[in-house]
Formats: structure tokens, C-alpha cells, sequence
């Protein structure tokens, strides 16, 4: 059963599949649940990640009955004008004081997308993400979500499912994680997901 606060989540992204789908993928929570489950669960907080060349193109489906607020480095706006698109970091989508989207920014730079706490890291984009054939969406790799998640200060506002999502990993991307993130920074993650639950 859909959450009360949550009830116009899946209109607003089925407004988004429809219009969208093929600029944007799913993040977060929804990208580990398609990754681990083959779920597909809309009423709840939603987080996707689009390249910034397509960021404008994905809010403009955004409904009027949302506000969006535009976050960067050092500071966050609802007024599009003060925030220097160049920095923009992500955008979270409200339905009154609820947050019910945050849209992550990625760069890319040729064929290559780049992690954005640490440019060197780069992948191929079309290897960021994998496609639901159930659900036609695409969605971010788990262990780039999780590198996200792990490293990154943007509150997700949702639990941790780490240890399902590590064990589940292949062998290539437990190591391009642990690359990334280091065996510390995976173990504290393990630790709290066990005092959280």
C-alpha cells in the first residue's frame, strides 16, 4: 500500500517514463531493488541520475504542483538563476515539504562518464548502467549507486541495504567498489546497516 505522503510519486514518474525515459536512469533505491529483485516499486522516494546536457530536458516534465530546489557545491536554490548550471550536483523535486525525487547530475566527457567526486575515474557511459527488460527502464549499476551512497554527503533519505547489494555483486564490480571507496568505507557501511536495523 502507497505511503499518503508519497501518492503522486508514480504519476509524476510515469510522466517521466513517458516523456523521458530514454535520457534519464534510475538511481538509489530503485536501481538496487531492479538489480536484486527485478522490483519496480514507484510509491516511494525515487532518485535518478541524467546527464547534465539532458538535466533541463528532464525538469520541464516536471508537473507546476512541484517545487524544485537546485543544489551545488556550496549552496541550494529554488530561483534556476543563482545556481551556476555548470556546478549543479542534483535537484530535489518536492510535493509540499515532502522530497520525492532527487536528480543526480553525471558528466560525461566523449564516450567516457565520470565519477563525479573524482574525475579520474572514469567508465564507459554506455557501462554505467543496465537495462530491465520487465520494465524497459534503465537503471545505475549497483556498485555505482553504491559508490554514491557510500562516499557521496547527499542524504538519500532512505535504509541501507548494503550487505544484499555487495553479496550480489559480481567479482568485477565488488572490485571496481572497493577500488573506489576502499575496504574501510565498505566495512562502516556494513556496521551501520546492522545498528539501523
Amino acid at each position: 500500500m502507497c505511503d499518503q505522503k508519497f501518492k503522486n510519486v508514480s504519476p509524476l514518474m510515469n510522466e517521466l517514463i513517458d516523456k523521458a525515459k530514454n535520457i534519464f536512469k534510475f538511481n538509489g533505491e530503485i536501481a538496487k531493488q531492479l538489480f536484486l529483485y527485478d522490483a519496480f516499486d514507484l510509491n516511494q522516494k525515487v532518485d535518478i541520475s541524467v546527464e547534465r546536457m539532458y538535466f533541463s530536458e528532464v525538469i520541464k516534465h516536471v508537473p507546476k504542483t512541484f517545487t524544485i530546489k537546485l543544489f551545488d557545491e556550496h549552496q541550494s536554490s529554488s530561483d534556476f538563476s543563482v545556481i551556476d548550471f555548470k556546478t549543479l550536483t542534483h535537484a530535489n523535486v518536492y510535493d509540499g515539504d515532502t522530497m520525492v525525487l532527487t536528480i543526480i547530475v553525471y558528466d560525461t566527457e566523449g564516450d567516457d562518464w565520470m565519477f563525479r567526486l573524482n574525475n579520474d575515474i572514469r567508465l564507459p557511459a554506455k557501462h554505467i548502467y543496465f537495462h530491465s527488460i520487465k520494465w524497459d527502464v534503465d537503471y545505475v549499476k549497483p556498485e555505482i549507486v553504491l559508490m554514491y551512497e557510500l562516499l557521496d554527503p547527499i542524504d538519500y533519505h532512505q535504509l541501507p541495504n548494503y550487505k544484499n547489494v555487495i553479496e550480489a555483486l559480481s567479482y568485477y564490480q565488488f572490485v571496481m567498489l572497493r577500488l573506489v571507496v576502499g575496504d574501510d568505507r565498505i566495512n562502516q557501511a556494513l556496521i551501520s546497516e546492522r545498528k539501523a536495523i
